[in-house]
């Protein structure tokens, strides 16, 4: 029999028992695929992350739902880094900040580590610049996909498809009583069909109005194909929507950067905050994507196979 340590941890807050959770497997040399995939199946969170060696990165890193391998996922990418910081698999100065580079399905991308004191205070990924994809013509039929009524989707700007390494569909949504009173996961199925037609599985509610004052946008990801019926908070979904919301003059930049603050996770008792920043070129392009934030430690535990 083989044991392998994991730990549990909350994302995108610094309250136990908040935030996005996510499990790691920060030694995972010897596991199969198959095998990853059962272990985020028994995990039964929105992501689990396996962490290995790698040839041309700091670390591999796999990330897995309980039903599939994705990509790159952001969250579990915040978290995972903080742990290995946190566990001193990670050169760390006294105070400053450190960067490392992952090997994922999304190729090999930095992440930046900021230390106080020698421990991690914030962890900020690199995702791909956005590809922004098809409109979703059929609001209706979007709206009836999301179990809300008539006049919840906005109609300016359009539903959008946009992938940092994942694609996903940007939703805006006309108010924040009409978002907060969607179901979690939407209709199920029927969210899950037409997203598919879309090639995505993800669907990322969004809402101008929002709880917090310092925050942007108010957000619900809903995910029901992936086992996901509402993620806590979604760093990947964080890059795009901040992508989005740039490139249809929502949000502007200032001094070459536009900064975007996610509040998520409120609905199902999980409060979240995301920070995206986005560099904008001279002509308007955007030329980086960042999503970072915090994470703290809740659980540790072993497996035995």
């Amino acid at each position: 029999m083989s044991k392998y340590t994991f730990h549990q941890l909350d994302v995108f807050t610094d309250t136990p028992l908040a935030g996005n959770p996510l499990a790691v497997f920060p030694s995972a040399e010897g596991l199969s695929s198959d095998t990853m995939q059962a272990l985020a199946r028994e995990m039964n969170l929105s992501e689990t992350a396996f962490v290995t060696p790698s040839d041309s990165a700091t670390r591999r890193v796999r990330f897995f739902t309980p039903t599939t391998e994705i990509p790159l996922a952001g969250h579990p990418t915040i978290g995972t880094w903080w742990l290995l910081a946190e566990l001193g698999e990670v050169d760390l100065p006294q105070n400053d900040t450190v960067r490392v580079t992952q090997d994922t399905g999304a190729g090999i991308l930095p992440v930046d580590i900021t230390v106080v004191d020698g421990r991690p205070t914030d962890v900020a990924m690199t995702q791909p610049l956005p590809d922004f994809g098809p409109y979703l013509a059929d609001r209706n039929r979007l709206e009836t996909a999301l179990g809300g009524g008539d006049a919840t989707v906005s109609e300016e700007p359009r539903a959008q498809v946009v992938a940092t390494a994942l694609p996903q569909l940007m939703i805006p949504i006309n108010s924040l009583e009409a978002i907060q009173q969607l179901p979690s996961g939407g209709t199920g199925g029927n969210l899950a069909a037409l997203l598919r037609e879309m090639n995505t599985d993800c669907a990322m509610c969004y809402s101008l109005d929002t709880v917090g004052r310092d925050s942007t946008v108010h957000c619900r990801m809903f995910a029901p194909g992936l086992g996901v019926p509402e993620d806590p908070a979604t760093g990947s979904a964080a890059g795009a929507l901040a992508s989005y919301l740039v490139r249809h003059g929502i949000v502007p930049p200032h001094g070459g950067v536009a900064k975007v603050v996610v509040e998520q996770g409120l609905e199902i008792g999980r409060p979240s905050l995301i920070h995206a920043e986005i560099a904008v070129g001279n002509s308007g392009e955007i030329t980086d994507v960042r999503v970072g934030g915090h994470a703290v430690t809740v659980i540790t535990g072993e497996v035995t196979l």
